[in-house]
């Protein structure tokens, strides 16, 4: 008779923790499981209750607090007859309950003994979702933020304005759910309207089931570039003033923002304060990318500025935008994000200090501008974190400009290039991002998401040797099925 082995814990972990220790035994994730907090973390029974399917009234799974941990630190110890955690902080303790609810998928349920602890490698571990393009309902964003709390996501970064529609909620401003909202495409809708606004109340629940899994939420709106949308609603804020459409198409359009027009401040100001008020989250990005300079060269309001602002050329201009933008932020006591392009223009004028760059143009970006002494976020597309791209190049996968396998997620380092250790410290983390202009279903963004979000979590988490990583991928297939996950399956490389 053969023997058949039985996997240790350390064999179903992803991410894998900091250190693990093996035992013997097995401790049976049933029905009838309980848990029991100490009273400073009661905020996280609902949530545990819910995404573990427990129940209160016993001590099978014993959650304490005890000093000496990280935020997001944790100890986990499973014995055969309770789990206990300890956690300094709720977050760390959420993180504790993540990896046990993770093992009880992978483990089928009966779950190895062991002794495990754990904290991060960075404190950014995101994903970007962009619902301009494609609009997902609130519940499939739900199930977005579940899966990825569950492998120690916290920061989900909300893409909701662009070219082909506006998605924020603004009072005073009927037109943009009149018209910017929607949009004609007959690829998809056969000439019907489509999309609309995320409306306050979905806004504040979505923000409050992610928090309740401790994971922070970025909003996005772009400027001064990717506004088509927004200026079919508001002719008056583009340079020729108009007639404008919200775009059907895909690509980078010459018509932006007005950087002459004090009234497009004015409604910069009035949208991200009322952002600010809806957002409670310390961050509101504002884009910067992919704004041509073409509109801005024959305007008479913008080379007015340029004159009285005393500004060399275009580029010069939008760092001035850039500026004002991130002043508006500011005073509305939130912290800027922006897309690598707002170094651009900034020799002689700088930039704000306070400004945290995204560097996706490959990690350039990044480098500069962490060497110029601002934090950095590196998602770059051309290392693995751009996952509307394809999987691998066959021309029958599904996808959008370029490759990202499997294989170039599990070794992507942030800080690849990064000599200098305070440069290197100013590298917050990374996060994986979904465009969407190819993606009409939620079981399409299932598709490229997973699991190369998975993998890029354990890059951010506690980053392993490649092989190791890929050796580990069944793990993900088999919480992708306990979860109804429409996961990709195919080659890694």
């Amino acid at each position: 008779m053969v023997k058949t082995h039985t996997p240790k814990a350390s064999e179903l972990l992803f991410p894998m923790p900091r250190t693990v220790e093996d035992h013997e035994g097995f401790f049976r994730f049933h029905d009838g499981i309980t848990i029991a907090v100490d009273s400073v973390f009661k905020n996280l029974l609902n949530t545990a209750t819910t995404l573990l399917q427990i129940r209160l009234g016993g001590e099978d799974i014993l959650v304490k607090q005890a000093e000496g941990f990280s935020s997001e630190g944790y100890s986990l110890s499973i014995g055969k007859t309770q789990v206990v955690i300890k956690a300094s902080e709720e977050t760390g303790a959420f993180r504790g309950l993540s990896t046990l609810r993770n093992l009880s998928y992978t483990s089928d349920h009966r779950i190895p003994c062991c002794f495990i602890e754990d904290s991060p490698s960075f404190s950014w571990r995101g994903f970007m979702i962009d619902c301009s393009r494609h609009y997902f309902s609130p519940t499939f964003l739900k199930k977005l933020i579940d899966i990825a709390s569950l492998y120690h996501l916290n920061r989900f970064h909300w893409h909701l304005s662009d070219d082909q529609g506006w998605r924020i909620p603004l009072e005073g401003w009927p037109e943009l759910e009149k018209v910017a909202s929607k949009r004609t495409l007959l690829q998809y809708t056969d000439g019907r309207n489509y999309g609309r606004l995320y409306t306050k109340e979905e806004i504040l629940d979505i923000q409050a089931y992610a928090h309740a899994r401790y994971m922070v939420v970025v909003p996005e709106i772009e400027t001064p570039g990717h506004v088509s949308s927004l200026l079919a609603a508001y002719p008056q804020f583009g340079c020729s003033g108009g007639p404008y459409e919200v775009q059907d198409r895909w690509g980078i359009f010459d018509e932006v923002l007005c950087a002459g027009n004090d009234k497009v401040l004015e409604f910069l100001e009035d949208a991200i304060t009322q952002m600010a008020a809806l957002f409670s989250d310390p961050y509101i990005h504002i884009g910067g990318d992919e704004c041509p300079h073409t509109a801005w060269e024959s305007c008479p309001k913008c080379q007015k500025r340029m004159q009285e602002a005393g500004l060399k050329n275009e580029k010069e201009l939008q760092s001035w935008m850039t500026s004002n933008i991130c002043a508006m932020v500011s005073k509305a006591d939130k912290r800027p994000i922006g897309w690598d392009e707002v170094l651009e223009g900034t020799e002689s004028l700088g930039l704000p200090q306070d400004l945290i760059v995204m560097s996706w143009r490959g990690v350039a970006g990044g480098i500069e501008a962490s060497g110029r002494g601002h934090e950095v976020i590196m998602c770059p597309n051309t290392d693995g974190c751009y996952f509307d791209y394809q999987h691998t190049d066959n021309e029958e996968e599904m996808g959008n400009l370029g490759v990202s396998s499997i294989s170039q997620v599990a070794q992507f380092d942030p800080l690849a290039g990064l000599q200098d250790e305070t440069a290197r410290g100013r590298v917050l983390g990374s996060q994986g991002n979904l465009w969407t202009e190819k993606i009409t279903s939620g079981k399409q963004a299932e598709y490229l998401l997973f699991p190369r979000l998975m993998v890029l979590a354990e890059r951010l988490w506690n980053p392993q040797n490649q092989e190791s990583t890929l050796n580990r991928i069944p793990l993900l297939y088999k919480v992708c099925d306990a979860l109804s996950i429409n996961c990709y399956r195919g080659p890694v490389a």
